[in-house]
C-alpha cells in the first residue's frame, strides 16, 4: 500500500516538556448479524451507506443539533446538511468518491442516573464499492438525573492543507502544525484529552492525537474495543479547541 507522508512541524512555545502528535491506525472488522435497514437518524443519507451501517446502529440516534453546546457546535457556525455535529461527507482517501464520517448516540436511564454511549463510524469508497473501514465505541458519560443531558463529542470537517494545534501540558502551551492531503474530520470533545483527527489512506481510517510528553502509535482496536466510561463534566470555560487555523492546500 502506498502511504501518504503525514507532515508535523512542531513548534515549542515555552520551554518546559514536550508534546507529541501521533497516529493511531483504525482497522477496525465488525461483524454485525442484524441486517435491519431502519437506521433512526434525520440527515439525508443515500440509501446504500443507509442499508450498509444499519446493523451497526440499532438502538442507536444521529443527535440533534441542539444537544451540543456552543463549544462543540458553536451557534454562529454555518448550517450545512454535509457537515454536522454527528454527520461529515466528504472525500476522506482521495479517490474521488464521497466518504462518511457518523457520531450515534445510545441514551439510557436508571433511577439516579443517565447514560449517553457515543459511536463513531466510518464509511470508505473502495474499487470494491464501500466498507465501514471504523466502528469505534468513544465510551459512556454518566451524570444524576438532574443534570440536564448533553452530547459529549462532536465531529466537523477539515480541508487539505495545514492544520494548527494547540495543547497545554503543565501550564505550558504548544503548537503543532499537521499537513494533511485530503479531506478529514476532526473530532472534539468536552474532554481535552479525547480531542483528535480522523484521515484516510486507502481504505485504512488513522488517528492524529495529543499524546503527553511522547511520540507513539498505537491500534485502539488492539488495547480495548472502547474508550469506557466517565463521569459527565465540561472541561470548555475559557477554553479553544485544539484546532486554531485551518488554511487550505493552493
Amino acid at each position: 500500500m502506498k502511504m501518504k507522508n503525514i507532515l508535523l512541524t512542531s513548534t515549542l512555545l515555552m520551554s518546559i516538556g514536550c508534546i507529541g502528535i501521533y497516529e493511531v491506525p483504525v482497522d477496525c472488522d465488525p461483524d454485525p448479524v442484524n441486517n435491519s435497514v431502519y437506521v433512526n437518524t434525520y440527515v439525508s443519507i443515500p440509501y446504500t451507506i443507509r442499508e450498509l451501517i444499519a446493523p451497526y446502529v440499532q438502538g442507536y440516534f444521529s443527535p440533534r443539533t441542539h444537544r451540543y453546546c456552543d463549544y462543540l457546535y458553536p451557534s454562529n457556525y454555518p448550517y450545512d446538511p454535509f457537515d454536522l455535529p454527528c454527520y461529515v461527507r466528504a472525500d476522506f482517501n482521495g479517490d474521488g468518491l464521497y466518504d462518511y464520517a457518523f457520531l450515534f448516540s445510545m441514551e439510557e436511564w436508571d433511577y439516579h442516573f443517565w447514560y449517553l454511549t457515543t459511536r463513531l463510524l466510518v464509511v470508505l469508497s473502495t474499487p470494491y464499492g464501500y466498507v465501514i473501514s471504523c466502528d469505534l465505541n468513544l465510551g459512556t458519560v454518566y451524570a444524576e438525573k438532574y443534570v440536564p443531558i448533553e452530547e459529549y463529542w462532536s465531529i466537523c470537517y477539515l480541508p487539505p492543507g495545514y492544520h494548527t494545534l494547540v495543547t497545554w501540558i503543565n501550564g505550558v502551551e504548544f503548537i503543532e502544525t499537521v499537513y494533511l492531503p485530503d479531506e478529514a474530520f476532526f473530532l472534539a470533545s468536552l474532554d481535552p484529552d479525547d480531542e483528535s483527527i480522523f484521515y484516510a489512506i486507502n481504505d485504512a481510517v488513522y488517528e492524529i492525537e495529543w499524546e503527553e510528553e511522547k511520540l507513539e502509535k498505537r491500534n485502539t482496536n488492539i488495547i480495548e474495543p472502547t474508550r469506557g466510561n466517565k463521569k459527565f463534566e465540561k472541561n470548555t470555560e475559557g477554553r479553544k479547541k485544539m484546532i486554531l487555523k485551518s488554511t487550505k492546500s493552493k
